[in-house]
């Protein structure tokens, strides 16, 4: 072994074995003291030479367990490949001068051998006499042999540091795949299953043991040829998986590994169908938005048009005052509708971008806001028509008092205007639990035209409108609104109705201790 070795690996190793500053321990204090009784010398050390120290791991006869290593014979000893003597420090002018010699514990003689571990001399075993002695060829091989005895016991203790280590790196690795959300297949190099994590079980809804063994590719419903990465590369592919009672589509990612030198494959599976649905939902809800857009530009072109084409005439030429005021009567008219639509629309767009003024809730009587939408929705003339009915003990609300006023509003406004002049028309407020929650529901239920089954799946679409009476004005916006309303409050709308015979809808809100 070469005497130049390099000092930073040299540390480097030492520093690896992590054994600096660890408590002693018998099987290295079991060689200082037979080496001390059988060679009769006051001290035996095993000293490990740090960057500027020398720590010893187990010693006899030393009050200290570390010295400078400045000007120290061990720090000699490491850097030579065999042993080294000193038969009398005195008489030797490297250490003539030396403070271990000329003081404490005054040092006559040194036999010191290298201790090795991967290729670098970390310290040495040791023995020092305050007396000049001879130290014999049957001294060496004595001395050759317990410091083996040293290297060997920091050999286990490495062997064993790198054992615990690997088991806790296992144990994590077994953590880590019981706990990853992916499910985890390991193949062997003829596709079938060698073992897989709990999420691969629950994908799959079998047990690790009856999957193990079984072929990959029928599992994955794919051909074997999908199933064969090129070493260094890693193949990726989607397919769908059939379950008991569903159909999933996953996202497969194969890799080529070698496991105590057996090809292996190591495929991770993803479940993307959320994501899918998520992406599908997204494309459902532009194509809804490019719809609404369509039909709002023709919404708000009707009304400008209307506005436009009439002012052009008065410009254009002196009417008499009678028709002069009937097309102003139709200017303001369409103008105002225009207003309304452009209304609706911007609640639409702010219910649906949220935003704080969406989240302003406050604790109020829904009995209250029943009788307040009543009151600024329904006609003079029809307010006979409506009743009001509050059960007992009906818990307050936690919302938006405005949004809420809003949508009941919507739903009067419905009831009234699509049943006949003087037929009854009843708002009815009681507690009502829904799914283990409690709340109330507001029902308007009415005696007037009805809706199909058909109209009642499209009545909360946007611009839709159920039934064609030419003296009803709308947009086909205010069930949407009361949708959107419903849906920021967690509240839900239950329809009931039938052609020619009237419709019920109720509007459901949680307590306020249930949101």
């Amino acid at each position: 072994m070469s005497s130049t070795l390099d000092e930073a690996r040299r540390l480097r190793v030492l520093l690896d074995l992590n054994i600096l500053d660890t408590a002693t321990e018998e099987r290295f204090d079991r060689i200082t003291r037979m080496a001390a009784r059988l060679f009769n010398v006051p001290m035996a050390f095993v000293s490990l030479v740090d960057a500027n120290r020398l720590w010893f791991k187990s010693q006899v006869g030393f009050p200290f367990s570390e010295t400078p290593s400045d000007k120290s014979f061990c720090t000699h000893a490491i850097r030579q490949d065999e042993m080294m003597v000193v038969q009398d420090a005195m008489s030797d002018p490297r250490f003539a001068a030396s403070h271990y010699v000329t003081g404490f514990p005054q040092v006559r003689f040194y036999a010191g051998l290298p201790i090795a571990h991967n290729g670098a001399y970390i310290g040495t075993f040791c023995l020092i006499d305050s007396l000049p002695r001879e130290f014999g060829e049957a001294d060496r091989v004595i001395l050759r042999d317990l410091a083996a005895m040293v290297a060997n016991e920091v050999a286990a203790g490495a062997l064993a540091e790198a054992q615990a280590a690997q088991r806790r790196s296992e144990a994590s690795l077994r953590a880590l795949l019981e706990h990853l959300p992916d499910s985890v297949l390991l193949l062997d190099d003829a596709g079938a299953v060698v073992s897989c994590n709990p999420a691969t079980e629950r994908l799959f809804g079998r047990a690790a043991a009856e999957l193990s063994g079984q072929p990959a590719a029928a599992l994955l419903g794919v051909d074997d040829s999908r199933l064969a990465p090129a070493p260094g590369t890693q193949l990726r592919f989607e397919t769908r998986l059939a379950r008991p009672g569903a159909t999933i589509d996953v996202e497969v990612a194969l890799s080529a590994v070698e496991i105590d030198g057996l090809p292996h494959r190591v495929a991770s599976l993803h479940d993307v169908t959320a994501h899918r649905a998520a992406l599908e939902a997204e494309r459902g809800a532009e194509q809804r938005r490019l719809a609404y857009f369509r039909t709002a530009t023709h919404e708000l072109r009707t009304p400008m048009a209307s506005i436009l084409g009439f002012s052009e005439l008065l410009t254009k030429r002196d009417y008499e005052r009678d028709m002069a005021r009937e097309l102003l009567d139709i200017i303001h008219k369409q103008s105002t509708r225009l207003l309304s639509l452009i209304n609706q629309m911007l609640d639409l767009a702010r219910l649906e971008a949220g935003g704080p003024d969406e989240a302003i809730r406050a604790a109020v009587s829904p009995v209250a806001l029943a009788t307040a939408a009543i009151e600024e929705t329904v006609p003079a003339a029809r307010k006979g028509d409506v009743t009001l009915d509050c059960g007992s003990a009906v818990p307050f609300i936690s919302v938006n008092p405005g949004r809420i006023q809003q949508a009941l509003g919507h739903v009067l406004d419905n009831a009234v205007h699509y049943s006949t002049p003087g037929t009854p028309v009843a708002v009815v407020v009681a507690p009502a639990a829904r799914d283990g929650r409690r709340g109330v529901g507001v029902t308007v239920r009415d005696q007037g035209i009805g809706m199909t089954p058909e109209q009642q799946a499209r009545m909360f679409d946007a611009f839709y409108r159920a039934g064609e009476r030419s003296d009803v004005e709308g947009h086909g916006l205010g069930l949407r609104l009361v949708k959107e309303i419903l849906d920021i409050h967690g509240g839900a709308a239950d329809v009931m109705s039938q052609r020619g015979a009237g419709a019920t809808v109720t509007l459901w809100l949680p307590a306020g201790d249930a949101l």
